[in-house]
C-alpha cells in the first residue's frame, strides 16, 4: 500500500481510494490505483470474503481510470451510466448483494489509467498481477478485515484477466486462496481471434468502428509491453495516426473519432495491414496472452450473450472447449438475445449465487 484515501462510500459501506504497488509482466514495480469498498458491520473472525472486480475496457488515456471520477464508490453502484449502445461501463454489477453478503470488493484501475505509463491493455500478466495486488493492497487496510480467500469477477477486457488469474495465482499470490472465477463475455481468444481463426460473430451497422478502436487499443497495449513489436508490421499510416488518438480519448469518444475519420465504416481494413501478413512477433504475443491452455486451480463460470458484438461468443465457446480438456469444473452459460452491456444484468443472478456457493465451499457444476 502506498496510501489509502477516504471516499463517500454507497449506503451502508465504506469506501477508499488507493494507490498501491504492482508489477508489469515482466516484474517492473509500477504504481496501480483502485477502489476498497466494504460494508459497516463487524467482519468474522477470519476477515471478510473478498470480490476482485476487473472491470471493462474504458480505454488507453490515463483519465479514464475509474477511480478518477469525482464520487468514485457511488459511481460503482450508480451502474450504466453511458448511454451510447457499446458502452462498457466500469460500475461493479451486483455490489450492493455482495456488500449486503459481508464481502469486501476491490476494484482496480489496472497499470496506466488512474497513474503515468501507457496502459498495457489485455497483457494479461500485467492485468493479473494488478487486479492480485489490489486484493494484498485491500488486506493491508485494517477497517477492511479482508480474509485470504477470493473470489473474481470479470467483464470483457477484466473477464480475460479473470480467467488468467486462475491460471497463475499460486505463482504470484499463493498466500491468497481463490474460490473461483466468474467471467463475463471474456476476452480470453487473442490468438484464434487475431490469426482469423474465429467464425464471425453478430454484427450490426455501428461495431466495425468500435471493434477497430478496440483493435487498435490491443495493438498499443501490446507496443507498451513488448519492445520487439512494431507498429509498422500491424497498421498502415492512417492506423499509426489512430494509435496517437487512441492514448488521448477514452473508448466511446475514441470509437467516434474513428467512425468520423473513416466516411465508409465498412473500408476500415484502410487502418490495419491483413491479419495473413502479421509477423510472427506478434502472432505469439497474442498466443501467449490468450487463456485456456493451462489449467485453473479453482472452478470457472462463463456467461456470454449470444448478441454480442464486442466480444464474438464463438470465441468464447473456443475459450470453454480448451478450459475443459483439463480437471477443475467449468459452467457455461448462453443468453440468447444477450448484447455484452446487458449480460452483466441478464446473468446477475447466476454469479451472484455462483461466488455465494463457491465461498460457502460447496461443488462447483461444470457442463463440460
Amino acid at each position: 500500500m502506498i496510501w489509502a484515501r477516504r471516499v463517500v462510500g454507497p449506503a451502508h459501506a465504506q469506501a477508499c481510494r488507493i494507490l498501491y504497488l504492482s508489477t508489469l509482466h515482466d516484474g517492473k514495480p509500477v504504481a496501480v490505483s483502485g477502489l476498497v469498498v466494504w460494508p459497516d458491520g463487524a467482519a468474522p473472525a477470519a476477515g471478510r470474503n473478498v470480490v476482485a472486480w476487473a472491470h471493462g475496457t474504458v480505454g488507453g488515456p490515463r483519465q479514464c481510470a475509474p477511480s478518477a471520477a469525482p464520487f468514485p464508490a457511488q459511481n460503482l453502484v450508480d451502474y450504466f451510466t453511458y448511454k451510447s449502445p457499446y458502452s462498457i461501463d466500469v460500475g461493479v454489477p451486483a455490489l450492493t448483494s455482495f456488500l449486503a453478503a459481508g464481502d469486501a470488493v476491490v476494484a482496480t484501475d489496472y497499470q496506466g489509467l488512474g497513474t503515468p505509463g501507457i496502459h498495457q491493455y489485455v497483457v494479461a500478466a500485467t492485468e493479473t498481477h494488478n487486479v492480485l495486488d489490489s486484493v494484498l493492497a485491500a488486506r493491508r487496510l485494517q477497517p477492511v478485515h479482508a480474509g485470504r480467500r477470493l473470489a473474481v469477477l470479470g467483464w470483457s477486457q477484466g473477464g480475460g484477466a479473470a480467467l488468467f488469474i486462475g491460471q497463475t495465482i499460486r505463482g504470484y499470490t499463493p498466500e491468497l486462496g481463490l474460490v473461483g472465477v466468474a467471467a463475463l463475455a471474456p476476452a480470453a481468444d487473442l490468438g484464434p481471434q487475431f490469426a482469423g481463426h474465429v467464425l464471425p460473430g453478430p454484427r450490426n451497422a455501428s461495431s466495425p468502428a468500435h471493434s477497430a478502436a478496440l483493435r487498435v487499443n490491443v495493438y498499443r497495449g501490446f507496443l507498451a509491453a513488448y519492445p520487439e513489436l512494431r507498429a509498422t508490421d500491424v497498421l498502415k499510416p492512417a492506423g499509426l495516426q489512430a494509435l496517437k488518438g487512441d492514448g488521448t480519448a477514452c473508448l466511446e469518444h475514441f470509437a467516434d473519432v474513428v467512425q468520423s475519420n473513416v466516411a465508409d465504416v465498412h473500408k476500415l481494413h484502410t487502418l490495419f495491414k491483413p491479419v495473413r501478413d502479421v509477423p510472427e512477433a506478434w502472432t505469439r504475443r497474442f498466443q501467449e496472452n490468450t487463456a485456456g491452455y493451462a489449467t485453473t486451480v479453482a472452478p470457472v463460470l462463463v456467461m456470454q450473450g449470444t448478441a454480442d458484438t464486442v466480444i464474438n461468443p464463438h470465441s468464447t465457446t473456443q475459450y470453454v472447449k480448451r478450459a475443459c480438456t483439463f480437471r477443475q469444473p467449468v459452467e457455461y452459460t448462453t443468453y440468447k438475445g444477450a448484447t455484452h452491456n446487458t449480460i452483466p444484468f441478464t446473468a446477475q443472478q447466476e454469479y451472484v449465487s455462483w461466488i455465494a456457493e463457491r465461498f460457502a465451499g460447496r461443488a462447483a457444476p461444470s457442463n463440460c
